[in-house]
């Protein structure tokens, strides 16, 4: 074909020298001359084939400790050079300029460095000059230049030479231009984030590689994509999660793991009286209908489960201690999607292992602040923004009825809870036996206020044994907007309500609290969850 070319002279400069052996002898058998430097020359030397340096073609050793050697006109022209252009032709002859028709680099690991931990110094280093520039120039020649950018492509380079004896299409070229560019963006997206740790929040680079093709979307006619963020190995996150077993997740499987995970952690993190505390998170369409942290692993299960068992079948269930293996035979023919742990005891992945579909994800519990950003697609246009974190330290009383101190620390944990739920959020948490905290009523996701109050778990209260709700704490992740939430609240006989503050009609909702005895609490900060 007319867009064929054979490779005649081959550029190679790698940092990664493994599985490049075959690809240099193949070269050979090829009659393809090899041109190189530093440390990859000295490997194709090592291993008997013939090369010629760099430095003998353009005059100049390389210099500024390896900072510059292929930067020179008699490499970059070669690569650049207009096979169909007389006037490069002859510039070519002229400068004494060899065609270069395929360039093989390999980029120092600048993002592996920066993981490592390494001082500034040694990460700059990592900065890819020459390579990064080799890459750019023979991707944008792609009419007459094969580019390999990396060794991920060395495999597919050796099928090809052996395939078409070291011809290329315009085909192959370009694909291996759009692998190039793949990797020079996504490299410059790196050293970009490295500069700006500090948050620019106008400017955003995300480059994301490798992504997981998932069965479907959030409906089973939509395609959806997993991609993972490139984290430090300190950052721990839901993407990092091994799978034990069971078929692979979904789209949904993921969204509702992370939003366990979290709230799991998040509750954790909430309680500092319980020894040996253990949190545990029922999690159903993103929502915790169940949340506990207990000094057992058990106790917390059960109370997380009994927050609404009817809305845990099918449930994601999180745990922040080992599962062991009567936690595993707790579920029996409890149906649940997904079990997540820090780890599972080998006698309980032999219960788990007899429901075949079931996920199990091996997850360290989150850090207490990770400084994650979000990120949210509207149409033609992207959101970020902190995640919300931390604990609500401030409960100011601004009712008649102090709001008792011994409240708090379940309160706080209350907090947590509701901000794991879908606004508008309504939040009922019980202090139970051995001082466990445990969400005993949740209302979400409706378009005001009072109907998430309305379709609380309330009405179930009775069947909750040891839960009374006159010492139970009301939690509202926003202001009440008017006094007619305060009225359904008493209707249930709450007697302590914590909620953000802020409203123009404050006044207005204390005085009913005031009306009805009830403590109420100001956070001053608010947590809708959209």
């Amino acid at each position: 074909m007319a867009d064929n070319k054979k490779i005649k002279t081959a550029l190679i400069s790698v940092f990664h020298k493994e599985n490049l052996d075959k690809i240099i002898h193949k070269l050979n058998d090829l009659n393809v001359k090899i041109i190189s430097t530093g440390g990859t020359k000295s490997f194709i030397e090592s291993i008997g084939a013939e090369v010629t340096s760099v430095e003998s073609l353009t005059g100049y050793p390389s210099i500024l400790g390896g900072r510059v050697k292929t930067l020179h006109p008699k490499i970059f022209g070669g690569i650049l050079s207009r096979r169909d252009n007389q006037g490069d032709v002859s510039q070519l002859t002229e400068y004494e300029i060899p065609e270069i028709d395929l360039v093989i680099v390999d980029l120092y690991p600048f993002e592996d460095t920066v993981a490592s931990g390494a001082e500034e110094q040694d990460i700059i280093e990592k900065i890819d000059i020459g390579g990064i520039s080799l890459i750019r120039a023979a991707a944008k020649n792609f009419k007459d230049v094969v580019i390999v950018p990396s060794q991920n492509e060395y495999a597919p380079l050796l099928e090809l030479l052996e395939e078409k004896n070291g011809e290329t299409s315009m085909v192959d070229r370009k694909w291996y231009a759009r692998q190039a560019f793949s990797i020079s963006s996504h490299y410059d997206a790196a050293i970009f984030a490295y500069f700006n740790e500090s948050g620019d929040e106008e400017a955003q680079r995300i480059s994301l590689n490798s992504g997981q093709v998932l069965r479907y979307g959030e409906n089973p006619h939509q395609k959806a994509t997993f991609f993972k963020f490139k984290n430090s190995p300190e950052q721990v996150s839901l993407a990092e999660a091994q799978v034990l077993q069971g078929k692979a997740l979904s789209y949904n499987n993921m969204l509702d793991a992370d939003a366990a995970w979290k709230s799991a952690s998040d509750a954790y993190h909430s309680v500092k009286h319980i020894e040996g505390k253990v949190a545990v998170a029922v999690v159903k369409h993103l929502n915790p209908c169940g949340l506990a942290v207990s000094g057992n692993i058990l106790q917390s299960l059960e109370m997380a489960w009994a927050g609404d068992p009817i809305s845990a079948f099918g449930s994601i269930v999180c745990f922040t201690e080992t599962v062991t293996k009567e936690i595993a035979e707790w579920f029996g023919k409890k149906f649940v999607e997904i079990l997540i742990a820090p780890s599972f005891s080998e006698e309980a992945l032999e219960v788990l292992g007899r429901k075949k579909n079931l996920r199990v994800l091996v997850i360290p519990v989150k850090n207490e602040i990770t400084g994650e950003k979000l990120y949210r697609s509207i149409s033609g246009g992207m959101l970020v923004q902190d995640e919300d974190e931390g604990m609500d330290t401030k409960l100011e009383t601004v009712t008649s009825k102090e709001f008792d101190s011994t409240k708090a620390s379940l309160a706080k944990f209350g907090i947590t809870a509701c901000k794991h739920l879908k606004s508008n959020a309504i939040a009922i948490v019980t202090e139970g036996e051995k001082g466990a905290f445990w969400l005993t009523g949740a209302g979400m996701g409706q378009p005001n206020r009072l109907d998430s109050l309305r379709q609380l778990t309330m009405p179930r209260f009775k069947m909750k044994e040891g839960v009374k709700i006159e010492n139970s704490v009301l939690i509202s992740d926003a202001f009440f907007p008017f006094r007619d939430s305060i009225d359904a609240a008493n209707e249930y006989g709450v007697k302590y309500i914590v909620e953000p503050g802020g409203s123009i009609r404050d006044k207005e909702v204390i005085e009913a609290c005031n009306e009805f005895g009830i403590a109420m609490a100001f956070t001053g900060r608010r947590h809708f969850k959209h």
